[in-house]
């Protein structure tokens, strides 16, 4: 257990474009030395289910600031990376969301953590579970794809990997907005997962998902939210990200089965549509998605009660918000 204060690791920088690989279906969008420049968006979800009628306002309230800060990113010129991480951070710091300092806790009464982030542009990405102790574990994820050899730590040995982060001071600045939060003082509102999908404007694809979980879990469960193509997946061509109840999601990789939809040429609205009927008819379970192609097409659906959204296309004055199943329905059908 790593002694001393939790702390919010973030930041923005400047990251050399890498170019698209050209693998299976998935179209590459460089033609030549160029490579297509789309309007930059951002669509962050704060966990789909049934939520109370008096916490929708602070659900919208906090994705729609996570997704102001994640797009502050892309104007100051970081990457749809950069722009995923200090979104996801965010939200596990706002203490109001399932995830970082506002997780559900487990049946011993103990935050574990479970993160993932996705690099759509060479399908990298890193992962922990079941981590104790951390601020943002969406900051570990980034470190162990970047900075190990490694895709996917769990439990205790990841906090080796955090001891190593803070020793090299990785992540020193905070995002803007990230709020400062007395972690023993939380109480989570929620009880489902975070994430966002971010499409930059030289088309990198980023996706992310965060949380503690099921509430009163067992000690070490895992879902679905540091699982490559269940909780997230991000390509060339399309990034997902998913919300609902892990054991269920990881049955049909929901992530990815939405962006394989998008691969073979169905809209990314159909396509989260397709998606969550698939998850009906294999497990009749709720769940939500957002996703994101890299023409800035955007897309979310869900069956349950409420998943706050945040859209952002182009400017951060263009910014929608919603939360209730049938206006994420009308709000996307309206805005194809």
């Amino acid at each position: 257990m790593l002694a001393g204060p939790a702390r919010a690791f973030s930041f923005v920088r400047s990251q050399e474009l890498i170019n698209s690989r050209k693998h299976g279906r998935v179209r590459s969008h460089d033609h030549g030395r160029h490579r297509i420049v789309t309007l930059p968006v951002i669509v962050v979800h704060g966990g789909a289910g049934s939520w109370k009628d008096e916490k929708i306002p602070m659900g919208i309230e906090f994705v729609k600031k996570a997704a102001i800060a994640g797009f502050e990113v892309l104007e100051r010129g970081g990457s749809a990376l950069d722009a995923a991480e200090v979104c996801t951070a965010f939200m596990e710091s706002c203490g109001k969301l399932n995830a970082g300092v506002g997780a559900a806790r487990n049946s011993d009464g103990i935050r574990e953590l479970d993160a993932m982030i996705v690099d759509g542009s060479t399908l990298d990405f890193g992962s922990v579970a079941a981590v104790v102790g951390v601020h943002n574990p969406i900051s570990l994820a980034r470190y162990i794809m970047e900075k190990t050899k490694h895709k996917f730590f769990a439990g205790t040995n990841a906090l080796r990997v955090y001891a190593q982060m803070l020793s090299e001071e990785y992540r020193t600045e905070k995002a803007p907005g990230i709020l400062n939060v007395n972690v023993e003082n939380i109480a989570p509102e929620t009880a489902d997962t975070v994430g966002c999908v971010v499409v930059d404007s030289q088309g990198r694809i980023a996706a992310t998902s965060s949380t503690g979980g099921v509430r009163n879990k067992m000690p070490g469960r895992v879902g679905d939210s540091p699982v490559m193509g269940a909780g997230a997946y991000a390509n060339d061509v399309c990034g997902v990200a998913a919300t609902g109840y892990g054991e269920h999601i990881m049955r049909v990789l929901l992530s990815r089965m939405v962006s394989l939809y998008v691969e073979q040429g169905t809209d990314v609205l159909d396509a989260s549509k397709r998606g969550i009927q698939l998850l009906v008819e294999k497990t009749e379970s709720e769940a939500g998605v957002v996703a994101a192609d890299v023409h800035a097409n955007i897309g979310a659906a869900t069956n349950a009660k409420a998943m706050p959204t945040a859209v952002i296309r182009g400017s951060v004055e263009n910014i929608s918000v919603m939360a209730l199943k049938e206006d994420i329905e009308t709000h996307f059908e309206q805005n194809l």
